[in-house]
């Protein structure tokens, strides 16, 4: 009797529960009548800002090498020093690579040689030579004429005349411009060399900028394309994404801006826009897209490589 008594009970409590529920769905809909309807308007749903980190690097740097590798080094300058363009960084005493350079520009004064005198045909002493050589082959031919020279020593004289005189044609009209042509790019392809083999013993500066990092000592030897010093223009900053989605990337754009905060510097914050949306994606375990962010003022304590968060405002 008592198992039946409780059962009614939560049959009742349940019961009760249900016409509540009704009773509270009618009152809200505002007619006394049940509705499934749900409104969502998008337009009253805040949409939220885009961030990411990002570190600094500069606009302009580079890693300089020696292609062709190079042995005894002599560095010329120290980590911090300041550069023109075309100063010399580092130079080789490389006795192979020395070899090579004289060379090349023995090369380059002989094709430069060749060039003036194809261009400044016929020389005097071509001409008076190609000269004397017609006249003394018709000398040879009159003499053999007179002298009861036979058919065949006549035809041979005479074939002396005529090349003789092609000879001299073909001085008298300068050199061809075929053979010009050859003779400028023999002259470019020796200039070519010789820069190459300038460039082989030693380093100079590309761009006026700051040397950041020697990799090499004095005295030492690298190989082909091994770094030997990073040069960066530090005068000017920007910083770059370094895990922005492939979601987040789609709602960038060139112009947008940009609130920059570096951990060296948390309670300061620096406004810039974007410049650049990298086209291709980058990273291994996952997809990321680089954001550059032009900074519209930087101050002097952030460095290259320095941390960054970044939020991209979407109003």
């Amino acid at each position: 009797m008592k198992k039946r008594l409780t059962i009614s009970m939560k049959t009742l409590f349940i019961a009760c529960c249900f016409f509540l529920s009704i009773g509270f769905l009618s009152a809200c809909s505002g007619n006394g009548e049940l509705t499934d309807e749900i409104i969502f308007d998008p337009d009253t749903i805040p949409e939220q800002e885009i961030s990411a980190f990002g570190e600094a690097v500069p606009v302009k740097w580079v890693t300089h090498t020696f292609p062709n590798g190079a042995g005894d080094l002599d560095i010329k300058v120290e980590e911090g020093d300041v550069v023109s363009r075309n100063q010399k960084l580092i130079e080789s005493k490389d006795q192979l690579l020395l070899l090579n350079y004289y060379q090349a520009q023995a090369n380059l004064l002989r094709a430069e040689y060749v060039l003036d005198q194809i261009k400044s045909q016929p020389s005097d002493v071509a001409l008076a030579a190609a000269e004397a050589a017609l006249t003394n082959a018709e000398a040879n031919y009159d003499r053999l004429e007179s002298g009861f020279g036979t058919d065949l020593q006549l035809d041979a004289a005479q074939a002396d005349i005529d090349a003789a005189q092609a000879n001299l044609d073909d001085l008298k009209a300068g050199a061809s411009k075929k053979e010009i042509d050859a003779a400028e790019n023999d002259l470019r392809a020796a200039e070519i060399a010789f820069e190459r083999a300038n460039q082989a013993f030693e380093i100079k500066a590309s761009f006026e900028g700051t040397v950041v990092e020697i990799f090499v000592n004095s005295g030492e030897a690298v190989a082909a394309y091994q770094p030997v010093l990073l040069l960066a223009d530090l005068s000017e900053l920007q910083v770059i994404t370094t895990d922005l989605s492939e979601i987040d990337v789609t709602r960038l754009r060139v112009g947008q801006r940009a609130n920059v905060v570096f951990d060296a510097l948390p309670d300061q914050t620096f406004e810039g826009t974007i410049n650049r949306i990298a086209e291709k994606s980058s990273g291994v375990t996952s997809v990321y897209y680089e954001v550059i962010i032009e900074l519209s003022d930087l101050p002097e304590e952030v460095r290259w490589g320095m941390t960054a968060f970044i939020v991209f405002p979407q109003n």
